[in-house]
């Protein structure tokens, strides 16, 4: 058995039905069938913000909620995928905490992805996760957006080539 490249998506979705969820379950889908070992972490903070603009106000003052317990240590991991929707042209408070508090991703390769509904911030909130995933080390290989209107089938075609062609 030849060598099998370990993923860890961390993502940030305010539902199990959102956007974000649905990407970093078909990038998952999409690994699997490629033969590597996947692990889906989804992070939450253990106090959230009842409303869409309450969400919005954290994320644009970069709060850093606490989190329920998460996995913190990538040493066994060979690529990381981060992912987020986009709250006021940032990444959600939650990703802000992640990846203040997870150890170094040194020589890591990082793959972000951010989830938006209209576009507006998707570019800064990306630039936000290379920069943060830079100061910890990682080779930042490849970016990505993706509109909560595309289709699962539009998503997995961009996925795939995300995924399976590097930078």
């Amino acid at each position: 058995m030849g060598f099998v490249v370990r993923t860890a998506i961390v993502y940030y979705s305010y539902t199990r039905t959102g956007n974000t969820h649905r990407i970093a379950r078909l990038a998952a889908e999409t690994l699997r069938r490629e033969g590597e070992k996947v692990v889906p972490v989804r992070i939450r903070p253990l106090k959230e913000a009842a409303n869409f603009f309450a969400q919005c106000a954290e994320a644009f003052f970069a709060k850093k909620p606490e989190l329920y317990r998460t996995l913190l240590d990538f040493k066994d991991f060979d690529r990381i995928i981060i992912g987020s929707p986009v709250w006021a042209f940032k990444p959600a408070p939650a990703i802000n905490t992640f990846l203040a508090e997870c150890g170094a991703l040194d020589g890591k390769e990082a793959i972000c992805f951010v989830t938006h509904a209209g576009g507006a911030g998707r570019k800064n909130a990306l630039e936000i996760l290379k920069k943060k995933l830079a100061i910890k080390g990682a080779c930042i290989a490849q970016t990505a957006f993706f509109r909560g209107d595309e289709t699962s089938e539009e998503c997995r075609v961009k996925l795939s080539k995300l995924l399976t062609n590097p930078s």
